[in-house]
C-alpha cells in the first residue's frame, strides 16, 4: 500500500463517519426518534428505520448515542433534566417555598413545549421493558415525586392545603391534570374542540392550579 493510501485509511477509521456537515445529523435523528417512538414503540423501530428517517446512516446513531438506547435516553435527557434542576434549586432553598402551583408551571411548560413527550412515556412504561421502566423512574420519576411530596408539605405549612389529605390521592391528582391533556389530545380536539396547542397551556395552568387548591383547601 503507498504511504498516501495508508494516511487516507487512517483519517476514515476513527472519527466521525462520513456525512453531510452541513445538517444536524444528531438533532434529526432526535426528531426521527421521537417521532418513530412515540407511534410505534421503542421495540419495534429498528436502528436502519431510525436512520432512514433522518437521511443518514445507522453509523451515525453509533456516534452519536452508541445505540438505540442511548438515542432513546437522549431524547429524555435533553428535556427532563432541565425542568427537574430548576425545581431542584428552589427547593429548600431561600426564598419563597415550592408550591404545587410552581410544579405544575414547570411540568405543563415542560409538557406544552413538547407534547410528544406524555404520549411517549406512557406507552413504554405500559408495554415498554424492565430496562425502560427502571431506567425512568429511577432517573426521572422519583425525582419528580420528591420534589411534588415537597412542594405539597410545603403548601400545608402555608395552610393552603387542609390537614389529613390523602398524600398519595393528592398526587394523582396533580399528575392526572399535568398529563392527561396531552394523552387525551386527539378526543379533545375531535370530540370538544379543544385546541391542545401552546396557546392552551398557560390558560390550563392557571385552570388547573386553581381547581386543585379548591379541592384540597382547609
Amino acid at each position: 500500500m503507498k504511504p498516501e493510501e495508508t494516511q487516507k485509511s487512517r483519517s476514515r477509521g476513527g472519527g466521525r463517519p462520513a456525512a453531510d456537515e452541513s445538517r444536524d445529523v444528531r438533532g434529526q435523528l432526535l426528531l426521527a426518534a421521537r417521532d418513530l417512538f412515540t407511534r410505534h414503540g421503542f421495540d419495534a423501530v429498528s436502528t436502519r428505520q431510525l436512520a432512514a428517517a433522518a437521511d443518514t446512516t445507522p453509523a451515525m446513531i453509533h456516534y452519536y448515542f452508541q445505540d438505540k438506547h442511548g438515542l432513546y435516553r437522549a431524547l429524555l435527557e435533553e428535556v427532563i433534566p432541565p425542568v427537574l434542576a430548576g425545581l431542584e434549586s428552589r427547593d429548600g432553598k431561600g426564598g419563597s417555598p415550592l408550591s404545587v402551583a410552581d410544579f405544575m408551571q414547570a411540568y405543563l411548560g415542560m409538557f406544552g413545549a413538547n407534547p410528544w413527550l406524555p404520549p411517549l412515556v406512557f406507552r413504554e412504561m405500559q408495554e415498554g421493558g424492565d430496562d425502560f421502566q427502571r431506567h425512568f423512574v429511577e432517573r426521572f420519576a422519583s425525582r419528580a415525586r420528591q420534589l411534588l411530596g415537597s412542594a405539597l408539605e410545603s403548601d400545608r405549612r402555608a395552610g393552603r392545603v387542609r390537614e389529613g389529605l390523602d398524600t398519595k390521592l393528592a398526587l394523582v391528582s396533580v399528575m392526572s391534570l399535568c398529563v392527561f391533556p396531552f394523552l387525551a389530545r386527539p378526543m379533545l380536539e375531535k370530540v370538544l374542540d379543544v385546541s391542545v396547542s401552546r396557546d392552551f397551556v398557560p390558560q390550563w395552568t392557571a385552570y388547573a392550579s386553581e381547581l386543585f387548591y379548591r379541592g384540597v383547601q382547609p
